[in-house]
């Protein structure tokens, strides 16, 4: 790949033909210095960077195209056989972005390297926000979405920039890696943000809700526990300000765990209030007769739901009661608020074909659609089977899963899901690796050795099985990524050799013991 620069005004005194080429959607070259495919051109109006178009055509000579004489002569610009022009993705400097040039005039391959480091970290920055507001607006219109890919072509990093774009509502590029971390980590802990990882055992229990048992006393109960789509979709559907009832329920916790305190019901029936760890408290009748180590749990999570106004399906709603009436007393908790504060909620379901989707979600497939979720055109609720609560799926709670194409041990995604979520193929890119050795000012011998390994690493990949392509199995360009030659040796002989010998064992990878010696034999 090279970088050019055009300027757009050929000759003093001569107007400007930036105008013209933006409309009409091509690039201007000239026969003794063509651009090749994948070359970048930087269009400039004089002094000014205005676009970096990346050229995606062969040239053809501008006789060809008599309708563009008028437009040629009227700009000033030679109607020859001499003059070119090309076609390309545009990509536009907004004034932020533009800089000044002022070196060398026309057509010519620039060589400063501080100006070859700027148009490429541009691009970079471009191209991503480009593909993220596609998949933003994907997953903005169906709610759920899976990102498949090989190995390291960036499920996880994309995974995040899209749910830190749902969250703010609108497309949120970072340049810097640390900065996404940062703000992916801050909007787990806020609970914005939750993050599953499948497996073959995982089941709609765990999932969505199911039956836990707990032992007090030597004695066995079994309780409904929440799993974490549930959990999701119920906090997507808060309206309220629930911080300070968590605070009060913390230090009762604490204040309880030392000693009992009574309290009363609504119609004034004392009873005790302990605390022993877990997901509840145990209450238990002043008047009991009953021995001493028989109590009741008392679940933290219906007191937040009957602070909301929820009773239904409350297990010992008295206790639960007179201990919300006991913290808001004490604690001078105010009214719970109806204050839709409209924000999103995203759920990154990591390795998604390694679970069975179909009986992990259960009934609730149905429920992920985006006309049949809550107050939709075609909302639709279920009972659920442990808890007998209506169930509903909010709008507002988005859906990313990663699935990994060249996992063969695992089953397909059926049909019945494959219609609820829209896919969307990552693929290995080379121009990426190159990108990443440009934008690090790495050395050009580096990055030369990590292009050849990609090549040599994709013809070793030629004779693959029926039932991939070569985009579901070709190692993404993360694995040829690297600071220095040694790392890239390391990733060589401990990620990228092992994965491909695993391919062949699995039968994805066609080759003859012989053939096998071409993995062996790879070197920088």
């Amino acid at each position: 790949m090279e970088i050019y620069k055009l300027g757009c005004n050929w000759g003093k005194g001569k107007p400007s033909f930036y105008k013209l080429i933006r409309e009409k959607n091509f690039v201007i070259g000239v026969s003794d210095k063509r651009y090749s495919i994948g070359d970048l051109v930087l269009a400039t109006e004089g002094h000014n960077a205005k676009s970096i178009i990346k050229i995606s055509s062969q040239p053809v000579a501008v006789t060809s195209r008599p309708e563009l004489k008028d437009d040629f002569i009227k700009n000033h610009i030679e109607y020859e056989d001499w003059v070119e022009i090309y076609q390309g993705t545009r990509y536009e400097l907004n004034t932020n972005e533009q800089f000044q040039y002022k070196l060398q005039q026309g057509i010519v391959q620039i060589q400063q390297n501080e100006i070859k480091e700027k148009v490429i970290k541009i691009l970079k920055q471009k191209e991503g926000i480009i593909k993220l507001e596609e998949y933003y607006k994907i997953l903005k219109h169906k709610k759920q979405i899976i990102l498949q890919g090989a190995p390291g072509t960036g499920k996880t990093y994309i995974s995040s920039e899209i749910a830190l774009s749902i969250l703010n509502d609108e497309v949120k590029n970072y340049s810097s890696r640390k900065k996404l971390m940062n703000d992916y980590k801050k909007a787990i802990k806020d609970g914005l943000i939750a993050f599953s990882t499948f497996h073959q055992s995982m089941d709609y229990e765990e999932f969505i809700e199911g039956l836990k048992p707990t032992t007090e006393n030597g004695n066995i109960a079994y309780e409904v526990e929440d799993g974490i789509f549930k959990r999701m979709s119920e906090k997507a559907q808060e309206k309220g300000n629930l911080d300070e009832l968590e605070d009060a329920i913390s230090l009762l916790k604490e204040s309880v765990l030392e000693e009992e305190i009574n309290l009363k019901t609504k119609t004034g029936i004392e009873f005790s209030v302990a605390y022993r760890g877990g997901k509840t408290f145990r209450v238990r009748s002043i008047r009991s007769q009953a021995d001493d180590n028989k109590d009741f749990p008392a679940n933290i999570e219906y007191i937040k739901r009957m602070y909301k106004g929820n009773t239904k399906g409350i297990y010992n709603k008295s206790y639960v009661w007179g201990i919300l009436d006991y913290l808001k007393k004490e604690y001078k908790i105010k009214k719970y608020e109806e204050e839709n504060e409209n924000k999103n909620y995203v759920l990154i379901i990591d390795e998604i074909n390694r679970g069975n989707v179909s009986k992990i979600f259960g009934e609730l497939i149905t429920l992920l659609e985006n006309d049949k979720r809550l107050n939709s055109e075609n909302e639709i609720t279920v009972t659920l089977p442990y808890s007998k609560e209506e169930f509903g799926v909010p709008s507002n709670l988005y859906i990313i899963a990663t699935m990994n194409t060249a996992d063969r041990s695992v089953g397909h995604i059926d049909y019945a899901v494959r219609r609820r979520f829209a896919f969307i193929t990552l693929q290995s890119e080379k121009e990426k690796i190159e990108n990443f050795y440009s934008f690090n000012n790495l050395p050009i011998e580096l990055s030369t050795e990590a292009v050849l390994l990609f090549d040599k690493v994709y013809e070793i990949m030629g004779n693959i099985s029926l039932d991939f392509s070569i985009d579901d199995l070709m190692i993404g360009h993360s694995y040829f990524m690297a600071k220095s030659t040694n790392e890239l040796q390391l990733k060589l002989d401990y990620e990228i050799k092992p994965l491909l010998i695993e391919y062949v064992k699995d039968g994805v990878l066609f080759m003859t013991n012989d053939e096998i010696t071409q993995i062996t034999d790879l070197s920088l």
